[in-house]
Order: structure tokens, then C-alpha cells, then sequence
């Protein structure tokens, strides 16, 4: 038997592709905690609410000055858990980024695309209150959307969708049915990264990569890190750095940060185990 999604028939196949993709990235749910658990993060980062978006939570670097990067993060398994992401999204927030995750501190709930755009509502309403703390500080019109897995798929939405978004990562993620209208869409940098391939993703990365828009800037890094990447490592590993220095680079025009990822013997390009792959960046 085949059933209907989004106006599509999917076979069983892709079924077992969709909930394999779930699984992998539900499954630090429940052991994260015991492999590595989070810390308090980058201390000089903090971490905290506001009424005006509920079931969110904001990490802010030690002082958000004018113009300040903001990141709207997904979170995997399409399940909203920050608990797991304090390292990863501490360091990235230590770069001078404010970053923006679409769960609250310590609840669990499910991650639709609902949250992602009230991140960004968010962003731009605060910076644009006059008597608000943000008033002025953030780059409200050049926001970066990142996630992993299922917020990844996520973030492919918000950045065909929102005139905000300047750059997207798509972390151990790819399209799980080919919609080629959607990658014709983007009209933002793209940052890849994946997990070599026994990240259950990679495959699929690798594709959307190739079938980009053929002028749209995009680089493609890969580790044998498999679908859990580095978020639980300590400081959020490598992942947690490379995509701090992406947008730092494409958002705040940083050129140190951008090094990562341009010159013939870029950081990424030269470190062991790593494969990388560039399009539109020399």
C-alpha cells in the first residue's frame, strides 16, 4: 500500500528512508546524556528567554554590538530539545553570533517550521524596537538559518521562504525526496556538512550539492563522523567551529573566518580527514 504526502505518492522505501533519517537523529535523545553530557557552554555566553518568543531559546555572545550575526538553529529528529545542543550552540554564540534555538531551555516538543519563522519575526522586531536591549544590534537583514537532519530540511524551507535569510547550513541533512524547485530557489551561499558516508544523510548532501543553481556559492565538507557529527563533543567540535567561521564570513565579512573555506589551501582543504568540495569560492 502507498499513501499520500505533501500531494506525493511515497513508496515504502522512501518510508523506511524518512523514519531511518528520524531515528538516527531522535536516538541522542536518549543516550546523549550519558555519552557526553552538556555543559554550562562558552561562559562567555549567555543563555536566556524572552516573553516576547515564548519556547525559544536565545544565546547571546558577552555583548551584542551593532550588527551582530544572528542564527536561526533546527534541531534534528524535527523534535525540540536545547538541552542536547548547549555546547554546540554555546560555541558558535561565542564567535559573536547570536543564535537562536526553536525549543525552550529544558522542554521537549515536536519542530515545525512555525517556530523557525517566529525566530526570525523575532530577530527583526527587536531589532527595530527602539526602547527594546536589541535595538539596532542585530543584522536582522542578513540572518543565517542552520540545522541538523530534519533541521536541515527545515532550513532549506526557511531560505527559499524568508527574504532575511542570507546563508543556510545543512548539517548531515539532505533532501529525502528530490524537489529540485526547491534547490533552484535558493539564492544563498550553502555550507555543508556530513558525516562521510555512514552519516545515513550523505548521500543525499552530496546530490542536493551537485544540483544547486550553477552560479550560487556553496562548499561541501565531509568527516567520517557519521549522522551525529560532532554536537556532542566537547565545545561542540569541529562543526560547532566551522560553522561559526561560515557565518562569520559570509554574514560579518570576516576574512580570517573565511579562510576556512577560500585560498587554494584552505584551513578546511588542509586538515586530515576531511574531503572538501567548492563551488563559486576560490
Amino acid at each position: 500500500m502507498r499513501r499520500v504526502f505533501a500531494g506525493n505518492l511515497i513508496s515504502r522505501a522512501l518510508w523506511r528512508r524518512i523514519a531511518a533519517l528520524a531515528v538516527c537523529a531522535l536516538l541522542p535523545l536518549f543516550w546523549a546524556g550519558s555519552a557526553t553530557p552538556a555543559t554550562a557552554g562558552a561562559p562567555s555566553v549567555r543563555v536566556v528567554t524572552d516573553p516576547r518568543l515564548p519556547g525559544h531559546t536565545i544565546y547571546l555572545p558577552a555583548e551584542p554590538t551593532e550588527h551582530t550575526p544572528v542564527l536561526i538553529w533546527g534541531e534534528g529528529g524535527c523534535v525540540a530539545r536545547n538541552s542536547l545542543y548547549v555546547d554546540f550552540l554555546s560555541t558558535v554564540a561565542a564567535r559573536g553570533i547570536v543564535v537562536i534555538d526553536n525549543s525552550d531551555p529544558d522542554g521537549i516538543a515536536p519542530l515545525d517550521q512555525t517556530a523557525m519563522n517566529a525566530s526570525v519575526d523575532w530577530a527583526v522586531a527587536e531589532n527595530g524596537r527602539p526602547d527594546g536591549p536589541y535595538s539596532g544590534r542585530l543584522d536582522a537583514g542578513h540572518i543565517a538559518v542552520a540545522g541538523w537532519s530534519c533541521g536541515g530540511l527545515q532550513s532549506y524551507e526557511l531560505a527559499v521562504s524568508r527574504p532575511e535569510i542570507a546563508t543556510v547550513g545543512i548539517l548531515n541533512s539532505g533532501q529525502i525526496a528530490v524537489d529540485q524547485s526547491q534547490l533552484d530557489r535558493l539564492r544563498v551561499p550553502v555550507l555543508y556538512l556530513l558525516g562521510g558516508p555512514t552519516d545515513i544523510a550523505y548521500e543525499n548532501g552530496v546530490r542536493d550539492f551537485g544540483q544547486l543553481p550553477p552560479d550560487l556559492p556553496a562548499f561541501l565538507g565531509s568527516s567520517d563522523t557519521g549522522h551525529f557529527g560532532t554536537y556532542f563533543q566537547p565545545g561542540g567540535g569541529a562543526y560547532a567551529a566551522l560553522l561559526g567561521n561560515w557565518i562569520r564570513w559570509r554574514i560579518a565579512g570576516d576574512p580570517d573566518a573565511g579562510r576556512t573555506f577560500t585560498g587554494p589551501a584552505c584551513g578546511l582543504c588542509t586538515t586530515p580527514g576531511w574531503t572538501v568540495r567548492r563551488r563559486n569560492i576560490e
